[in-house]
Formats: C-alpha cells, sequence, structure tokens
C-alpha cells in the first residue's frame, strides 16, 4: 500500500525510479544484515575491486568548444607516464617490422643478382654471347643434360 501511494505521489519518470531505486537499496541493506561475517568480507572486497577497475576505465568526454565538439580520452594516467606510448607500441612494431621485411627483400634481391653475375661470368660463353640474335636458336637446338 505504501509502495502504490509512492508512486502516486510522483507523476514524472525521474521520481519514480528514484523510489524504485531507494525501495531496492532499503531492501538490500535490511537483506545485508542477515549475511554471514564472511561472505560480507568477500562482497565488500568484490566491491572495492569493481570500484577500482571503473576508475582504471578509459571514459570519453566531449565538450563543446567554440562552434565544433572535442572528444578527449581519459583514464591514460592508470600506466603512469608510460600509458600513452604503450597505446602506441602495436603501430611502431608494425613499422619496424615492415622497415626489416623491406631490408630482408632488398638483400635477397642483391643476392639474387650476384648470383645471376656469378654464373654469367662463369660460365663458358661470353656475356656478348647471350646478347646475339643466334643464341635463341643455339639454345633450342643444343640438347640439355
Amino acid at each position: 500500500m505504501k509502495a502504490q501511494k509512492l508512486i502516486a505521489n510522483a507523476p514524472d519518470p525521474q521520481a519514480r525510479a528514484d523510489n524504485f531505486a531507494r525501495r531496492v537499496a532499503a531492501r538490500l541493506d535490511s537483506a545485508a544484515l542477515e549475511l554471514d561475517h564472511d561472505l560480507a568480507q568477500r562482497l565488500r572486497v568484490a566491491r572495492e575491486r569493481a570500484v577500482a577497475q571503473m576508475q582504471v576505465q578509459i571514459t570519453s568526454v566531449t565538450s563543446r568548444q567554440g562552434h565544433s565538439a572535442v572528444l578527449s580520452l581519459t583514464g591514460f594516467d592508470a600506466r603512469g607516464g608510460w600509458g600513452k606510448w604503450l597505446n602506441f607500441l602495436p603501430f611502431f612494431t608494425l613499422i619496424v617490422g615492415l622497415v626489416c621485411i623491406d631490408a630482408v627483400q632488398d638483400q635477397y634481391r642483391a643476392d639474387e643478382l650476384a648470383n645471376v653475375d656469378v654464373e654469367l661470368l662463369t660460365d663458358e660463353l661470353p656475356p656478348a654471347a647471350y646478347t646475339d640474335p643466334g643464341f635463341v636458336e643455339f639454345l633450342r637446338t643444343t640438347p640439355r643434360n
């Protein structure tokens, strides 16, 4: 009966939500008195952890400056001064990886060209023979081993 009077006296939804929240909180408080000490301590520790995690999480905040909205991230201070740099670590790793891959590919190409040069210079044919128009015909007619 009391609950119906509270709802009837609260015409706007915000007041009704506040009343509901107060009733739930009162019910939880009365039930919390009946808990044994061990369970109450475990719940207290879990609540403290949850509150600590909520403070560490990154939250986005928008503010108006002039005619434009600005989005700024807060919560980076959880890891100290290194927090901002640690967020860019995957990007730096990608760049270093791409540079290393490029260097290895360049070295591979240089080794390939050096091997071709070594084979041309140590072959029985002189290098000028490769530019001869009849050389292709020679390769077609010569049996291979």
